[in-house]
């Protein structure tokens, strides 16, 4: 039997020997034993577990209450950083605390506003009464010392930090990713070339008089594509300025292709910068140029391909963006982006990036299917984006890239291939028309160019294999 039934049993019966209970009641050792939950005979008929519908009473949500007056404040003698990891959740939560009370409102508020799981709203209370049991107005709470308490007890970090940051008792005080992936990118370089390179992509991230902030992603290619060789140049100068047109020319001589173009854009601005900053007398790289970007031919997918990754989309969100991506072209931003209000499904009407187009009887089929299982699953989110997960249900922001790219991790057909395929099939099966392929899919002149030019030599390169004894025809004088 198991010991903590028979121990119940012989403390009920009087205090007999554990397991002497069921010998007396069969008279003999029993050669089976019928097996339960622990202590369920212990369970009362009447008890509130036996009661339908107790687990379905709303809890009364918490009194209003609003940001603690503050009367008089007595200065402190010096700061003493605390150790959430150590509060005792048995005797030292207070419940009493005014900026408790507060907290427990907004994070009811919220997850009203939110349409937070009741899971959510459990960690969020439990994460607010360990942070704020003993806070008094002078308290600042840090993203340093909230991070290894909570995440230790596997309550949610970031809807915690939302409310103390609505509170405005918050401060984050990690140091920002880009300033620890720079840091990173400079190591090795030589204290000259590093103070230029530094103050380039800062102004890049940021701006400067006469330039733009630029991307992110940008700023990581173009740092990653001169890194290489700034280490190079750090072992033999100390300066960019000790660079020479000879220097750069040797780099530029072991690159091709858009391996070459892409150092060299790089190259272009940070010079160009140091220059505008008079550290440096002259640019290099003036007078260089870059050519046009050469775009190689696009080949068609093929359908095993196609077949694998309909294979692999399982889940309804993942055929919705494979849907998106195969038939209507959409950017994976795109798709991000895709509100409820886009969807049209009375007019069958579709919005994608500003452009709408109708609705076939295959995409409303998705969209149907995706749409039941959203409010199946989510049915309190206020989230407004088409597609949503389990933690962008919880905020308004839309979904991770990492969301959409890996439902189609390790196959050939990915998002980006899909959608070059449908407007390659677009151009094969209409005719090399940039106009056709500017309307239908939004592109810019020069893309849907490119992509008639691409349709076009794939027109002509079948032509050839199905009539190869045209090749060698003679040609008169006037032509064929």
């Amino acid at each position: 039997m198991c010991w903590q039934q028979a121990a119940y049993e012989s403390k009920a019966a009087g205090g007999l020997p554990r397991g002497a209970v069921s010998v007396l009641e069969s008279g003999e050792r029993l050669p089976f034993q019928q097996l339960f939950f622990d202590r369920m005979k212990r369970r009362r008929p009447d008890s509130p577990d036996h009661e339908r519908g107790w687990r379905s009473r709303p809890k009364p949500p918490p009194p209003p209450a609003a940001r603690p007056a503050e009367w008089w404040i007595q200065l402190r003698l010096f700061e003493a950083p605390r150790d959430f990891t150590r509060f005792d959740e048995s005797a030292n939560v207070d419940l009493a605390n005014p900026w408790l009370s507060w907290a427990l409102y907004l994070a009811y508020r919220r997850g009203e506003a939110r349409g937070w799981r009741r899971g959510v709203r459990f960690a969020v209370q439990r994460a607010l009464t360990i942070v704020l049991s003993r806070h008094t107005c002078l308290d600042i709470v840090y993203y340093s010392q909230v991070f290894p308490a909570l995440r230790a007890l596997d309550l949610t970090v970031e809807r915690t930090v939302e409310v103390l940051q609505e509170m405005g008792v918050f401060v984050d005080d990690r140091p920002p990713a880009f300033d620890r992936w720079l840091e990173a990118r400079l190591e090795g370089l030589a204290s000259g070339i590093r103070d230029d390179v530094e103050a380039w992509a800062r102004a890049l991230r940021d701006g400067a008089p006469r330039m733009k902030p630029r991307n992110i992603k940008s700023i990581w290619i173009q740092v990653n594509r001169l890194r290489p060789t700034l280490l190079r140049w750090s072992d033999r100068y100390d300066h960019l300025r000790e660079v020479t047109r000879e220097d750069l020319a040797a780099v530029l001589d072991g690159l091709q292709g858009f391996h070459r173009s892409n150092f060299l854009v790089a190259a272009r601005s940070l010079f160009a910068f140091c220059r505008k900053r008079r550290s440096i007398f002259r640019n290099p790289t003036r007078g260089i140029r870059i050519g046009q970007h050469p775009y190689g031919l696009i080949q068609r997918l093929d359908q095993d391909d196609i077949d694998q990754a309909t294979e692999a989309a399982t889940t309804p969100a993942a055929r919705l963006v494979l849907m998106l991506a195969a038939v209507h072209a959409a950017r994976t931003g795109a798709i991000r982006s895709l509100l409820l209000d886009d969807v049209d499904l009375g007019n069958r009407r579709l919005t994608i990036a500003g452009r709408t187009r109708p609705i076939d009887e295959f995409t409303h089929q998705i969209l149907l299917e995706w749409l039941d299982y959203r409010r199946t699953r989510w049915p309190n989110t206020a989230n407004p984006h088409l597609l949503i997960n389990r933690l962008s249900a919880l905020d308004t922001g839309p979904a991770s890239k990492i969301y959409f790219s890996k439902k189609l991790r390790g196959q050939a057909a990915t998002l980006e291939r899909l959608r070059v395929d449908r407007q390659l099939e677009e151009a094969l099966a209409h005719g090399p028309d940039p106009l056709h392929l500017a309307a239908v899919f939004g592109l810019d002149p020069k893309t849907a160019i490119r992509y008639a030019e691409n349709a076009r030599a794939l027109l002509a390169t079948a032509a050839e294999e199905q009539d190869p004894a045209s090749r060698d025809e003679p040609k008169g004088r006037n032509g064929p």
